[in-house]
């Protein structure tokens, strides 16, 4: 019998096998689907594909050296994305190109997934913007036992600086589940990812950890070395 249980169950499991693929680089085609607590979240038809993209904006009381720190914090990742388990650096000498390993969570009778994402961080000298692009990598570490292969990721990141104490937050990707899920839970999905991520990303950057970085950067120097790199509002 179909009920709100077996509505929540399916729509977790199809969470579990949604790969991101970049989204179209135009900015006029997007549909507000949502504006709620400070988030607006977009959604559009990709040509060729039935699932829609989807865009999560939201502004944050945090400056952009901060922001930008917690996201580099790879392995406390899964404390705020949604269905993140694990996240970890693989291989790469600089933060701003490497290799980290992803495993989003099983739910019955859903087998779990996992990705390896080359990650590469830009910073635009105008605007001050950091741009973080993620996609799969193929062949740098065997399947592991228990889970299924991501085949295909791409997402996107963009930090802006609105004030010296203020940052823009924005994610971007669509998704391709694969196999035969009701698209109606499928895009019900494409709108709580990014809200639910970016509601967290909140509450994780108000940890003591990211209000003195030393923390963050003396677990991890190569974190330090990135933030070097990079100019930020004064």
């Amino acid at each position: 019998m179909w009920n709100m249980r077996t509505f929540w169950v399916t729509l977790l499991a199809t969470s579990l096998n949604l790969p991101c693929v970049a989204a179209p680089s135009s900015q006029d085609d997007w549909k507000l689907h949502k504006d709620t607590q400070g988030i607006q979240l977009y959604t559009r038809e990709v040509p060729g594909q039935v699932l829609k993209s989807f865009r999560g904006v939201m502004q944050i009381n945090s400056p952009l050296r901060q922001v930008a720190a917690m996201l580099a914090d790879v392995p406390a990742m899964p404390e705020w994305f949604f269905l993140l388990e694990e996240s970890r650096f693989i291989k790469g000498e600089h933060v701003e190109d490497s290799y980290v390993y992803l495993a989003m969570k099983g739910i019955w009778p859903v087998s779990p997934r996992d990705a390896v994402a080359h990650i590469l961080v830009r910073q635009d000298p105008i605007t001050l913007s950091i741009h973080v692009n993620v996609s799969s990598e193929a062949g740098i570490l065997p399947r592991k036992n228990g889970f299924v292969r991501i085949p295909t990721l791409q997402a996107s990141w963009r930090l802006t600086p609105v004030t010296p104490t203020h940052t823009e937050v924005e994610i971007i990707g669509s998704a391709d589940p694969g196999g035969m899920i009701p698209t109606a839970l499928a895009n019900f999905l494409v709108t709580t990812l990014p809200e639910q991520t970016l509601k967290k990303m909140r509450e994780q950057i108000a940890k003591p950890d990211y209000q003195d970085l030393n923390t963050i950067y003396n677990k991890n120097p190569k974190l330090r070395e990135l933030a070097e790199k990079m100019k930020f509002p004064q």
